[in-house]
């Protein structure tokens, strides 16, 4: 609740100081609201083989957009608050929020900065709910009512040095900590009360990178390197017990990528990250760790419309998941889809009211033994979303959402992690008043292309060739 006050206050202070009078006719103030009324058969992913408790659950979330549009920059700004109401396992709402601002810069004719920051607090088995269903992504997660609190804060420098030769530079950090809140469950008689367990993590990195475009393909290098800090409080007697683990991860990555025509194309990247653990860990001080060595290696084929996208992609990559505080080696495969649906209207339109959007993925995640830096054990996941959004209007839209989450366990791992099973339908709304927004950060800019020409991106400091379906724009839906 108090980083929910915060957010909404740090938003109202800093919105007045970006906006000022002579830019009123390109400032837009929105009020924006969304939310879902659910139905899940196991509320707060117990483990399997437990009491799988299904519930119906709603989720309001109420706040505002503040949006500026100046020569050479964007801004977007935006607070809301969550309410969470389960109809057969809460007294009382749940209250959470986020909020987060972006900006998007043209720094010269041929350079432009995206950055952000943003903050937030939530349940983690209702977070996914957060974002579309195309842009879920499968994750390792804790199981039970687990709680969290989250920061994080990018920047993405590109320069095009010349017309085949583009320069890049990326500054990142995120922050999260989360609680079991096993203090809150009822015990029996004449037992001890249970004791929480929290987990804090954070992360902070920079990468480089050069791009070298040909008629139909292209080349990239990039290196850079994490720092991560894995802290995870067990209470006295745990059978896994509290440990600090710190950790630099040096990284470089080589990828091709070739346009098989105007709509399709594809890529390969491989490279190497390198786990080099440093200083001593209070809990364990007596263990003596290594580094580790660990091939990365990806393919993408995409599909890449007028209007929507798609994506096929295998990879093995290595990423410190913050919510177990310990890193890992992910082996995915995932497709994810954005496209028009032509059964109301021409599929082609600037402005399509039906869409589909949707994500499916398989993962098997290797947890990182943090003493020896090989890999222990192993843990499978999966996910479907899929969702149908429907936009009468711009600035309004209606939809209904499937979601399946499964996930093995392993009792192995520094945070013991236990399997569940999940099945959860949604009907949602999302509804901003006045509909017109003075400007948007193109979500898909701050990174690599997926063609080598880049026309999914477009120019520097354009708006991207493909908009963002599920955002909606002033041309929207039926204009009356």
């Amino acid at each position: 609740m108090r980083l929910t006050l915060a957010i909404v206050l740090a938003s109202l202070a800093i919105g007045p100081l970006i906006a000022s009078p002579a830019a009123a006719q390109s400032t837009s103030w929105n009020a924006i609201v969304s939310g879902e009324a659910a139905i899940t058969d196991n509320v707060f992913a117990a483990p399997l083989g437990g009491n799988r408790t299904p519930d119906m659950f709603f989720q309001l979330r109420p706040g505002f957009l503040f949006a500026r549009n100046a020569p050479r920059m964007i801004h977007e700004l935006t607070a809301e608050a969550e309410i969470v109401y389960y109809l057969l396992n809460s007294n009382v709402p749940s209250i959470s929020g986020r909020g987060g601002w972006r900006g998007f810069f043209r720094t010269g004719p041929r350079s432009e900065v995206i950055t952000s920051l943003g903050a937030g607090s939530g349940i983690v088995t209702s977070a996914a709910s957060r974002l579309t269903a195309d842009e879920t992504m499968i994750n390792v997660l804790p199981v039970g009512a687990v709680t969290f609190l989250q920061a994080d804060a990018n920047q993405f420098l590109s320069y095009v040095a010349t017309r085949e030769i583009r320069l890049s530079q990326t500054l990142f950090a995120r922050w999260n900590k989360s609680d079991d809140n096993a203090d809150e469950n009822i015990v029996p008689e004449g037992q001890d009360p249970l004791m929480a367990t929290t987990v804090e993590s954070a992360e902070a990195g920079a990468a480089f990178g050069i791009d070298r475009s040909f008629r139909r393909q292209a080349v990239s290098l990039e290196v850079g390197a994490s720092v991560q800090r894995l802290e995870r409080i067990a209470p006295p007697g745990a059978a896994m017990g509290s440990r600090l683990d710190r950790q630099v991860n040096p990284r470089a990555r080589a990828q091709w990528r070739y346009d098989i025509d105007r709509r399709l194309s594809t890529s390969v990247d491989g490279g190497l990250v390198y786990v080099v653990p440093f200083g001593k860990d209070p809990y364990n001080p007596d263990e003596n760790r290594k580094p580790g060595l660990f091939p990365i290696v990806g393919a993408q084929f995409s599909l890449t419309e007028v209007w929507g996208r798609a994506t096929a992609t295998v990879r093995r990559d290595v990423t410190p998941n913050l919510f177990l505080a310990q890193n890992t080696v992910n082996d995915t495969a995932s497709v994810a889809v954005a496209m028009p649906l032509p059964w109301l209207d021409d599929s082609r339109r600037r402005s399509p009211k039906l869409v589909g959007v949707g994500s499916f993925g398989i993962q098997r995640t290797q947890l990182v033994e943090s003493e020896t830096s090989e890999t222990a054990s192993s843990i499978g996941a999966a996910r479907i979303d899929a969702a149908v959004i429907y936009t009468p209007r711009s600035g309004v839209s209606y939809g209904l959402r499937y979601e399946l989450q499964y996930q093995t366990g392993d009792d192995r791992a520094v945070m013991a992690v236990q399997g569940f099973f999940r099945n959860t339908i949604y009907a949602t709304f999302s509804v901003r008043y006045p509909d017109r927004v003075a400007g948007a950060v193109p979500k898909r800019r701050a990174g690599n292309a997926t063609r080598a020409d880049r026309k999914d991106l477009g120019a520097v400091g354009a708006e991207p060739v493909v908009p963002d379906l599920t955002e909606g724009d002033d041309e929207g839906g039926d204009e009356r």
